[in-house]
């Protein structure tokens, strides 16, 4: 049989084509460039910073919630600011919130481990008190005075909150806060995932609370 032009370029893109799906065979995805925050400044109590993993941006908002004192007084709500970004994470302090995403502690500290989404047993956000062990400390400014603010209630992801624990020292300062190092993954609503390892809790110039680093890797819904 005469081959003409046209037939060999058509039976080479077909080879091509069943090489491509070949490579893909296994339901691994191609990993995205690991991507990072260093020295987050999420240092305010009464502030929530909220995080676009896709474009790396950030914005800062007030904590609109009613708060109460230690005094027995309070702060009625606020009228809540409107979050421009099309956020996936926001973090008050050590503290984390999705935006309608779920959570999984992979226990691991290999990111490389995880290449297409791991079964388990995802965490959804969950309303807490400020009796809970994560209680959104949101005014600090009488604390010498023995009075301390905080959010009433409050939205958090228990998970993503383990991403750092929390010790007492029984001295100055009062906590050591340690980042676990564990990949944590995080199912958005829209499909995509994300890969985050915490690296530092505090500035890693000065130790200052209040700031984390973090790695992670985003990946698009299909």
């Amino acid at each position: 049989m005469k081959l003409n032009l046209k037939n060999v370029m058509a039976m080479a893109c077909m080879g091509l084509s069943v090489m491509a799906c070949s490579d893909n065979d296994g339901g691994k995805e191609e990993t995205p460039a690991t991507k990072k925050f260093t020295d987050l400044n999420v240092s305010a109590y009464d502030q929530w910073t909220y995080v676009n993993l896709r474009t790396g941006e950030t914005e800062t908002h007030p904590d609109a919630s009613e708060w109460i004192y230690t005094d027995g007084t309070t702060r009625p709500a606020q009228t809540p600011e409107e979050v421009s970004i099309d956020w996936h994470i926001a973090v008050h302090r050590y503290e984390v919130k999705t935006n309608g995403g779920s959570v999984l502690d992979t226990k691991s500290t290999d990111m490389a481990a995880f290449n297409s989404l791991p079964e388990g047993d995802y965490k959804a956000d969950e309303v807490i008190d400020s009796e809970d062990e994560y209680q959104i400390t949101t005014d600090m400014s009488g604390m010498m005075q023995g009075n301390v603010g905080y959010a009433k209630s409050a939205t958090i992801n228990r998970v993503l909150c383990g991403w750092i624990v929390k010790t007492e020292t029984g001295s100055m300062p009062p906590y050591v806060y340690t980042p676990t190092k564990n990949v944590i993954v995080l199912k958005c609503k829209d499909g995509s995932w994300a890969k985050i390892q915490c690296t530092t809790a505090g500035n890693t110039t000065n130790g200052k609370s209040g700031y984390v680093s973090f790695n992670y890797q985003f990946y698009e819904s299909k």
